[in-house]
């Protein structure tokens, strides 16, 4: 195996290993999310320069969804073909070349060309995405905590430092032509250098990538089979609505429902990402204490409140408010799927790749709708369909369970061992024959992290 900036790809990592992957794949997901919020800092100017409509924007936006959504049908067979480090080198170039033809779309006010660009944006982030988060699964793993949210949490830091950039390029008249290369230049640099560092191994498995795997989109098509991968898919769809239509339409909602500027639409967009970036940060300890459910269904009601307080606030003061509530619903869910997801590990890359397809999905779907919505009432008021993506979240969320059960209650199951345990003390029979933790005898029912 190679040797790459002193990091040798290994499957028996020394702690100090895995620490460093840890802070290498922090570094991966701020800087793709700096590289998202680059584009969506400019949104306003992007529109006004392609000289479109809300409904024709959103038409644009959906050539990404279907790139992100063909990137994702193989991802799962290219990370068991090549591995996820070769995964996020090539679509690190790739990366910055369909931005760079999104950056030029804008000069030559081209629509084609931008819906081209944004096509393979997205479907190099797609690799990128299902990669680094398999990536973040290992290290959890190897930590043996629940860490996966403080990935994210980098995600929306380099999301809110990008924005504060855009805001300040945008008030000073700087053309997103300019900003859009020079952020490209800068991040695919820095990712260069980190990948060695995040992927611990990253090398293809020898058994998957030397037996036939029936074609690209055999992988991701088993997954879905299975009733969770699935349930937990639609959770996904529901988080990432949820998320996503506050990246693409907050701002343009701000700029043309309440009449302030770009940069002011950036800001408000800010509030919203630092709100994702402090529960996300904390998110380890809260899913700790409330458990997997419990933070799914708390993060749809924070939901449902902002929207309603963003759709009909009676001053421009109450959007702020209104954009934390939402931002910290937005928070958890996406990395709570994908934690589950991850949950057996020979299987993460592929069932990551399965239910990140579901927010591609959202992708296909949402804009449109939001956007046609928003040429016959009120942006703010057609945004109050994501309402309905968090009643979703809130009524699947037990699918997200470590045990896999999508039946009963914990306390219900922790009687019912409690019991059981009782009757066979009654008979002078050992314990742990119930499954109790062989070192500890501790049942084996999940009181944290369900």
């Amino acid at each position: 195996m190679p040797l790459i900036y002193g990091y040798r790809p290994t499957t028996t990592p020394s702690a100090a290993r895995v620490r460093s992957a840890r802070w290498g794949v922090l570094g991966l997901f701020a800087l793709m999310g700096a590289m998202l919020s680059t584009f969506l800092s400019r949104m306003p100017s992007v529109r006004d320069l392609l000289d479109v409509s809300v409904s024709g924007l959103a038409n644009l936006i959906v050539f990404g969804s279907v790139g992100a959504l063909a990137g994702l049908m193989v991802t799962g067979w290219a990370a068991a073909r090549f591995g996820t480090r070769s995964l996020l080198l090539w679509s690190t170039l790739g990366h910055f070349a369909a931005f760079t033809v999104v950056a030029l779309s804008t000069v030559l006010e081209s629509r084609p060309l931008f819906a081209a660009g944004h096509f393979f944006v997205s479907f190099s982030f797609a690799f990128t995405n299902v990669a680094m988060n398999a990536e973040a699964a290992n290290v959890e793993r190897r930590m043996g905590r629940a860490i996966m949210p403080q990935f994210h949490a980098a995600f929306s830091v380099g999301m809110a430092g990008a924005l504060g950039l855009g805001a300040l390029l945008s008030h000073a008249g700087v053309p997103p032509v300019t900003h859009f290369i020079a952020a490209a230049a800068v991040a695919t640099a820095a990712r260069l250098a980190i990948i060695p560092v995040a992927a611990m191994d990253g090398m293809p498995d020898p058994d998957s990538a030397g037996a036939s795997l029936g074609g690209p989109f055999a992988t991701a098509r088993a997954e879905y089979t299975e009733r969770r991968v699935v349930l937990i898919g639609l959770i996904v769809f529901a988080a990432s609505m949820t998320e996503m239509t506050a990246a693409q339409w907050m701002s343009i909602a701000v700029v043309d429902e309440f009449g302030r500027t770009e940069s002011v639409g950036d800001l408000i967009y800010w509030v919203f990402v630092v709100s994702m970036v402090t529960v996300r940060w904390f998110g380890a300890p809260i899913i700790g204490r409330l458990g997997r459910v419990v933070s799914l269904r708390a993060s749809a009601v924070s939901v449902v409140t902002g929207l309603l307080l963003f759709a009909f606030a009676p001053a421009f003061w109450v959007v702020p408010l209104a954009a934390m509530l939402w931002g910290v619903g937005a928070a958890l869910g996406v990395p709570i799927s994908f934690s589950a997801a991850a949950d057996e590990p020979k299987r993460a890359a592929a069932r990551v790749a399965a239910v990140a397809s579901f927010s591609t999905v959202a992708g296909l779907m949402v804009p449109p709708l939001i956007g046609n919505l928003g040429e016959l009432v009120p942006m703010n008021v057609a945004l109050l369909v994501v309402c309905l993506a968090s009643i979703t979240s809130f009524a699947l969320a037990r699918a997200v369970r470590t045990d896999g059960r999508l039946r009963g209650s914990r306390r219900a199951a922790e009687r019912q061992v409690g019991s059981a345990r009782l009757a066979l003390a009654d008979k002078d029979e050992p314990v742990v024959a119930l499954g109790a933790d062989a070192a500890s005898g501790a049942p084996d029912v999940p009181v944290r992290g369900e």
